[in-house]
């Protein structure tokens, strides 16, 4: 099954009212990154995550992925790195505690991080043996705790393609402690065809999906291409994805619950 999934800090300021309204919106699962009593998901502590928990068990949904920051640090800045490596291990404790294996990561900033040039991908060969170093005791430890990090496609980061990501995990030896969380609509950003040309090279390592809205505010299309929500979804299934397609930078808050509420019936369809 493909579950129904939003980022709580999109939704309310406050986490128990996120929770209630996603809930109320037809959200199975949250994904978790700020505003967190307060608090990101790399600061809470241990009372944090039994309230979390409680707030959880009330509304009826689970928590469903990490969005960490883990990633988004320099190429050039080793002890920013050494700190995104203790935030992982940090992770994998949450993991467990949330009964959860998915982590949200990213594979290092690209040098030019404006978003008006996301298209113009930067030499990752280049850069390949920095992020291998860098991610390497990561994905390591991801195989000990048997938790997965899951590289987003995000053009702000040397890994925005489904090609990059591809070139990435297979450096990394190809663990499958190592994924992909597919946001399609930031491949597409960076000029990337998602489907069928992005997707055949990470099928198999897809372990989390994200939801964007096209210019009209609506998931029927995945950005301003011919290709539509409804067709990666099904293509997502008939290959066996079991787990979660998250909700996120819908814009306002009602504007994330509208996503949601898109997102749902489709899913229903998705799932017969």
């Amino acid at each position: 099954m493909i579950r129904s999934c939003i980022f709580t800090d999109e939704v309310a300021p406050e986490f128990e009212e996120a929770v209630r309204l996603s809930a109320e919106a037809g959200a199975q699962g949250l994904e978790l990154r700020n505003k967190l009593f307060g608090k990101s998901i790399v600061q809470i502590d241990d009372m944090d995550v039994r309230r979390i928990r409680d707030v959880c068990r009330t509304h009826g949904v689970e928590v469903a992925v990490l969005g960490s920051p883990v990633g988004k640090c320099s190429l050039d800045d080793p002890e920013e790195q050494r700190r995104h490596q203790d935030y992982f291990r940090r992770m994998a404790e949450l993991a467990h505690a949330f009964e959860t294996p998915i982590i949200r990561g990213f594979a290092l900033w690209r040098p030019n991080r404006d978003r008006a040039t996301d298209h113009l991908r930067p030499n990752l060969e280049a850069h390949l043996a920095q992020i291998v170093d860098f991610l390497a005791p990561i994905v390591e430890h991801a195989e000990r705790e048997n938790v997965r990090l899951c590289l987003e496609t995000e053009g702000a980061t040397l890994v925005g393609t489904c090609a990059e990501a591809r070139r990435v995990m297979d450096a990394l030896g190809n663990s499958p402690a190592l994924g992909v969380t597919w946001d399609v609509n930031n491949g597409l950003a960076c000029g990337e065809n998602p489907y069928p040309d992005g997707y055949r090279l990470i099928h198999d390592r897809i372990y989390h999906v994200h939801v964007k809205p096209n210019a009209q505010q609506s998931l029927a299309t995945v950005g301003e291409s011919d290709l539509t929500y409804a067709e990666v979804l099904a293509v997502l299934k008939a290959a066996g994805y079991d787990a979660w397609a998250s909700i996120e930078h819908w814009g306002a808050p009602e504007q994330m619950l509208k996503g949601l509420r898109e997102l749902v019936p489709l899913l229903e369809v998705v799932n017969r």
